[in-house]
């Protein structure tokens, strides 16, 4: 009898823990991919008809940003590299917007600086893109670099490119600042021969990065593009031992969707036991976790991760791990 009440108590503390989800844990966790706008970026993306569903200050706000997240800490990312980008209205004065938006972020993490790290964002084909990345570290002390090469259609095959994305990656190395990476440019042959030049052309050649790949190396969502790219990058894992030097995590922001957002479709109930044996199969160790917020708060997606991909508390604990 007193091994069944034993283990009766210890079943119901269990059921307990998992019953709570990840709800109880997410006042530690850090999100690695929040979003803020500044007031002048909102106005230009207004201006070009794009619908805000919320107030601005949802946006805009790190008070309200803080709030809504509801995590110990983030990572707050800046989106100056739209300002350079034809599909979101390339501006004539761009370098100046830039150089604004990055600092608009820069004194929103002041304003709660043991509670955020500042990632500053340029377009790594502008020729000014280096001295930007220089005021934002020095003048700024910005703690990490955004690269989005779907906004500012950066294609690796283009020799151009590559290099300039390679000095963006030498000079992280070099100033140990971790680096977000958007890899997915859209194009439609996107894929083994881009992570083929990541790695062999780039992270083969450097000193260590920290590297963090966003949405699991597409732009959201959970297609075959997405697990084309996640069986090309493990394979590089098996068979580049130079890789090792670097920490490189992908980051599951706007992965498992249970709506549909901007262009890309929620999962299905198949798709979500897919994502679950990729989770699986790279380890949740190297998974960062991130909502891409407004798109969730981090109460919401942990919530997904249990009842959608149902994976267990211990892989919700290591995922929720800052990385």
């Amino acid at each position: 009898m007193q091994h069944f009440i034993a283990f009766l108590l210890f079943f119901v503390l269990v059921w307990t823990a998992f019953c709570q989800g990840p709800d109880s844990r997410i006042a530690d966790a850090t999100d690695g991919h929040v979003h803020i706008l500044s007031p002048d970026l909102i106005k230009v993306w207004k201006d070009l008809g794009i619908p805000f569903s919320r107030p601005d200050e949802y946006y805009s706000d790190i008070d309200a940003i803080l709030a809504n997240t509801g995590t110990k800490r983030i990572d707050l990312v800046s989106m100056a590299h739209v300002y350079s980008s034809e599909e979101f209205g390339k501006t004539a004065n761009d370098r100046e917007m830039v150089e604004k938006e990055n600092a608009f972020v820069a004194a929103a993490r002041d304003k709660h600086p043991k509670r955020i790290r500042a990632f500053c964002s340029v377009d790594p084909l502008r020729d000014y893109a280096l001295e930007e990345l220089e005021r934002c570290r020095t003048k700024l002390k910005m703690d990490g670099i955004k690269l989005h090469h779907n906004a500012n259609q950066v294609y690796l095959t283009v020799p151009e490119h590559l290099g300039k994305v390679k000095s963006v990656f030498e000079f992280a190395a070099r100033h140990k600042l971790p680096i977000l990476l958007h890899f997915d440019n859209s194009h439609r042959r996107f894929g083994k021969p881009d992570v083929d030049l990541l790695v062999g052309s780039i992270l083969n050649e450097i000193g260590p990065v920290r590297l963090r790949i966003a949405h699991f190396g597409t732009s959201g969502g959970f297609s075959q593009r997405t697990r084309g790219f996640l069986n090309a990058f493990i394979d590089k894992f098996d068979t580049e031992p130079e890789l090792k030097k670097h920490r490189i995590t992908f980051d599951i922001s706007a992965v498992a969707l249970d709506k549909d957002s901007e262009g890309i479709r929620k999962l299905t109930d198949d798709e979500f036991a897919v994502l679950r044996r990729y989770i699986q199969r790279l380890g949740p160790a190297r998974i960062a976790f991130g909502t891409d917020y407004p798109l969730y708060t981090a109460a919401e997606y942990a919530v997904i991760f249990r009842d959608r991909v149902r994976l267990t508390e211990g892989e919700i604990r290591t995922i929720l791990k800052p990385k």
